[in-house]
């Protein structure tokens, strides 16, 4: 199990997790690191359509490296991550069309046990608690900086500090800033996409400044 990291609000899925997530000595799975293509990220859908928003691009860094990974496997695996990490962003908080009541979706990039698990932390995981009352999201900044375990030359695991800030702009209500910020667990399917299947996450929301959409 991971230790709390922000506020004790965490959720794991214990019977996916592995030593490598926390001592970076043993793997997660003996997959070959063969690359395979990956589908895109999945927007969301709502119901009315929202104000298009200027791209922000993620910044994603790699603090650590625990054993050993070639410098290209490394590039392959930085993309891959911030693909996955991307579209879970889109999916709970940024695409799809404002208003919008259904968050049900968010978790195309998790396991089936986190994605089961996550659905009942839509409050928490997604901006379901503002959905209805937003019409447009404006991200601020996507950052992403990894720890990656690589304990026989092969990346077996990932931990990804997460830092996701967006404007959510509301008709009848005070526009919110919104903050989720914390980590995702990640490890590699056989198809060499990479797939989340533990969180351990903190959202808060504030009242955005006059003009803090411009």
């Amino acid at each position: 199990m991971i230790s709390p990291f922000f506020r004790p609000v965490r959720r794991t899925v214990a019977g996916l997790a592995c030593a490598v997530l926390l001592t970076g000595i043993a793997g997660c799975t003996s997959d070959t690191d063969q690359p395979a293509p990956e589908p895109p990220p999945r927007a969301a859908t709502g119901t009315a359509p929202t104000i298009d928003a200027k791209p922000v691009p993620m910044e994603l860094t790699v603090s650590r490296v625990y054993g050993k990974l070639k410098k290209p496997r490394l590039v392959t695996l930085e993309r891959k991550v911030a693909r996955t990490v991307g579209a879970y962003f889109n999916d709970a908080h940024l695409g799809g069309t404002y208003p919008r009541s259904d968050f049900r979706a968010s978790f195309a990039t998790f396991s089936d046990g986190a994605a089961q698990q996550a659905r009942g932390d839509l409050d928490l995981l997604t901006n379901a608690r503002l959905g209805t009352s937003t019409v447009a999201v404006v991200p601020r900044k996507k950052k992403v900086r990894i720890a990656v375990f690589s304990p026989r030359k092969v990346a077996a695991g990932v931990t990804a500090r997460i830092r996701l800030v967006y404007l959510a702009e509301r008709d009848e209500a005070a526009d919110q800033l919104v903050t989720v910020s914390g980590r995702l667990l990640l490890t590699r399917l056989e198809s060499g996409r990479w797939q989340i299947f533990g969180y351990d996450v903190a959202r808060t929301t504030r009242p955005a400044e006059k003009g803090a959409s411009r």
